[in-house]
C-alpha cells in the first residue's frame, strides 16, 4: 500500500515537471545513441553508418519516449489535459459559436440555480440571519370542527411558556400593516408585533441600540418603542448614526426607535421583508378590537418555539398537547375543543411558505424546460459544427485514432462549454435571485424578499446540471462520429459531398424536441401565471382597512425624546 502511494505521488509530481523530465529523457537517449555510435566506430564503421546502425539497433525513438511517458506519469490525466487544451483551442477558433453556446447555457443554468436557491432556502433556511433554524417550529391552535389551523391567545401563549420544559424559547410575531410617518411624509408599510424576547431568542443582535427588554411586551400601550429594519434605516433615515432615541409615528402614535436590525434580517415572515417591530404591549394601536393581552378568547398571535438540543418534534408535540388538554380543562369557556399543533417552518400555515413553495416548484419546472431548450439549441449548433469537422474526424480515424478517444475528446469539449456556462450561470443566479422577485405580485408598502443564497447545495446542483448538460450536448456529435464509415467518408470528402439523410434526420429530431419543449414551456408559464395570481389574491395576513395606498402629508413627527 505504501509503495503504491509512493508510485502515485511520484507519477502525479511528474505532471508538473514535464519539461524538465523531457529534457532529461532527451539527454539520456542522446547519451545512449552516442555510446552505441562510438562502439560502432571502434568496429571500423564510417561515421554515418555507425550512427545509422545505432539508431536501427536502438529502435523507434518516439515509441521509446511514449513507453517512458506512460511509466512515469498518469496517462488518463495527461490525455484529459491534452483534450482540455485542444478543446479551448477549438473554442478560440470559433468565437461566435462559443459565445452563443455559452450564453444559452449560462441563462439556462443560472435560472435553475436561482430558483433552486429559493426552494432550498424555504425548505432549510427560511429566515436569513436567524440562528438554530433547524430547531425552530411554528405553533398554531386547532379547533374541533374546524379544518384549518387557528391563531392562539396571549394568555394561552404565556401558560405554554410557563408549563413546557422541552423548549429553549417561545416567541410571538404577528404581521400587521400600518402607516409610517417620518418628517412630512407618510407611507404604507408592514411590520410585526413581537414578544419582548423575540430578538434574543432568534439570535439577532441590532447593529445600533438594543432589542426589546423584558416586560416591554406587557401593559396596555405602555411601551411605545420600535426596532427598525436596516433598509428602512438606510433609506428613510439616510443611515443616521444617531437614530437611536428618535421617534417615528406609527398609526398616529409616536414610537421611540431603540434599535436597528442587522443587514440581511427581514423578519420571520417568508416572502415579505418587515420594516419595523414593536412589542406586544402596543397591539391595540395596530390590531383594533380592544386590548387582547388579557383576553383568553381573543386568538390573534402567531408563535414559534425553539426545541432544546436533542428533543424531537414528536416529543415536543406530546408535551404541548398535554398542556393544551390541561388548559381545556381549566378554561372550558374559551378552550373547549381546542388544541396546539407544531409545524415545520416550510409548512407554516400563517406564513407565505405554503403559498410560495408550490409557485416556486412550478417556476423550477419552467426553468428546467428552459434549460432543456437551451441544450437542444446548443446540440443543434454542435451538430452543424460536427459536419464542418467531418473531414478532421475522418482523417483522425484513418491515421489510427480510436472512436473511444474521439468520443472522449468531444465529451471534453462539451464539458468545457457546460462548465463555462455553469460558472456564468452562478453569476447570473446571484443577480437573478433579486431580479426574479419582480415577477411576483407586490402590494403597496410591501417589499418582497425570498430566502436563499448560493451555498454548497446550489453549487452541488450546478455541478450535477453541468455533468448532465455535458452528456446532453456531447451526445449529438458523439452519435454522429460513431456513425462515420471511413471508406464512404473519405470517398465523399474527395468528391465534396458531405451530409445526407442521417444529418437531416438528426437535425429534424432536434427541431422536433425544441418545438415540443416549447409547448410544454408555454403550459408551464400559464400555470405559473395562475399561481402568481393566487399569490396576489391571497390575504396579506393583516387588515388593510383604513390604510391609504398613496403618499400623504402629515405634520412633522420625528423628534428626539428624552
Amino acid at each position: 500500500m505504501r509503495e503504491s502511494c509512493r508510485v502515485f505521488i511520484h507519477r502525479l509530481a511528474a505532471l508538473f515537471r514535464r519539461r524538465h523530465l523531457e529534457d532529461d529523457l532527451d539527454a539520456e537517449l542522446r547519451s545512449h545513441l552516442e555510446m552505441a555510435a562510438e562502439l560502432n566506430l571502434r568496429k571500423g564503421m564510417a561515421t554515418e553508418d555507425a550512427r545509422r546502425e545505432a539508431l536501427r539497433g536502438f529502435g523507434g525513438i518516439e515509441q521509446i519516449k511514449e513507453i517512458y511517458r506512460d511509466q512515469r506519469g498518469l496517462p488518463m490525466i495527461e490525455t484529459t489535459l491534452q483534450d482540455l487544451r485542444f478543446g479551448f483551442r477549438m473554442l478560440r477558433r470559433s468565437p461566435g459559436f462559443s459565445i452563443l453556446a455559452i450564453l444559452c447555457l449560462t441563462l439556462g443554468i443560472g435560472a435553475n440555480a436561482a430558483v433552486f436557491s429559493w426552494v432550498e432556502g424555504i425548505l432549510f433556511r427560511p429566515y436569513p440571519a436567524v440562528t438554530h433554524q433547524e430547531r425552530l417550529l411554528a405553533l398554531t391552535g386547532t379547533a374541533r370542527g374546524e379544518s384549518g389551523p387557528t391563531y392562539i391567545s396571549w394568555p394561552d401563549f404565556v401558560d405554554l411558556q410557563r408549563s413546557c420544559t422541552l423548549f429553549d424559547a417561545f416567541i410571538v410575531t404577528k404581521i400587521m400593516g400600518t402607516t409610517l410617518s417620518v418628517g412630512d411624509r407618510a407611507e404604507r408599510t408592514i411590520g410585526s408585533i413581537v414578544s419582548a424576547n423575540y430578538f434574543g431568542a432568534i439570535g439577532v443582535h441590532p447593529i445600533l441600540g438594543r432589542g426589546f427588554e423584558p416586560g416591554e411586551d406587557s401593559g396596555r400601550n405602555a411601551h411605545p418603542v420600535t426596532v427598525i429594519s436596516y433598509p428602512l434605516w438606510r433609506g428613510r433615515f439616510k443611515g443616521d448614526p444617531e437614530i437611536v432615541g428618535k421617534a417615528q409615528r406609527l398609526n398616529g402614535v409616536l414610537h421611540t426607535i431603540v434599535g436597528v436590525a442587522p443587514e440581511g434580517f427581514y423578519g420571520t415572515f417568508v416572502g415579505w421583508g418587515m420594516q419595523f417591530w414593536v412589542p406586544a404591549s402596543m397591539e391595540e394601536n395596530f390590531e383594533g378590537g380592544g386590548y387582547k393581552l388579557e383576553d383568553r378568547g381573543a386568538r390573534w398571535i402567531e408563535a414559534y418555539v425553539r426545541l432544546k438540543p436533542g428533543v424531537t418534534r414528536e416529543q415536543a408535540q406530546q408535551e404541548i398537547s398535554a398542556v393544551a388538554k390541561r388548559l381545556e380543562a381549566d378554561y372550558p369557556d374559551t378552550n373547549r375543543g381546542r388544541g396546539i399543533k407544531l409545524w415545520p417552518l416550510w409548512q407554516t400555515p400563517f406564513n407565505n411558505a405554503g403559498t410560495l413553495l408550490p409557485t416556486l416548484e412550478i417556476m423550477l419546472a419552467v426553468v428546467v424546460f428552459v434549460l432543456l431548450i437551451a441544450c437542444a439549441n446548443v446540440g443543434n449548433l454542435l451538430l452543424v459544427r460536427s459536419f464542418a469537422r467531418r473531414h478532421e474526424m475522418t482523417v483522425r480515424l484513418a491515421i489510427g485514432a480510436g472512436r473511444g478517444r474521439l468520443l472522449k475528446q468531444l465529451l471534453t469539449e462539451g464539458l468545457i462549454l457546460s462548465a463555462l456556462g455553469a460558472a456564468g450561470g452562478l453569476l447570473v443566479a446571484h443577480w437573478c435571485r433579486h431580479a426574479l422577485v419582480l415577477l411576483f405580485p407586490a402590494r403597496a408598502g410591501v417589499s418582497m424578499h425570498l430566502p436563499g443564497e448560493i451555498d454548497w447545495r446550489v453549487l452541488a446542483l450546478s455541478a450535477g446540471v453541468c455533468l448532465i448538460v455535458t452528456l446532453l450536448i456531447g451526445l449529438v456529435p458523439a452519435i454522429q462520429t460513431s456513425k462515420i464509415d471511413l471508406a464512404s467518408a473519405l470517398k465523399s470528402d474527395s468528391t465534396g459531398v458531405v451530409g445526407g439523410r442521417g444529418r437531416s434526420r438528426l437535425r429534424s429530431g432536434l427541431v422536433l424536441v425544441q418545438v415540443s419543449l416549447s409547448f410544454v414551456l408555454l403550459v408551464g408559464a400559464g400555470l405559473l401565471m395562475q399561481s402568481l395570481q393566487r399569490i396576489r389574491a391571497a390575504s396579506p395576513g393583516f387588515s388593510t382597512r383604513g390604510v391609504r395606498r398613496d403618499m400623504m402629508r402629515s405634520a412633522p413627527s420625528i423628534s428626539k425624546t428624552n
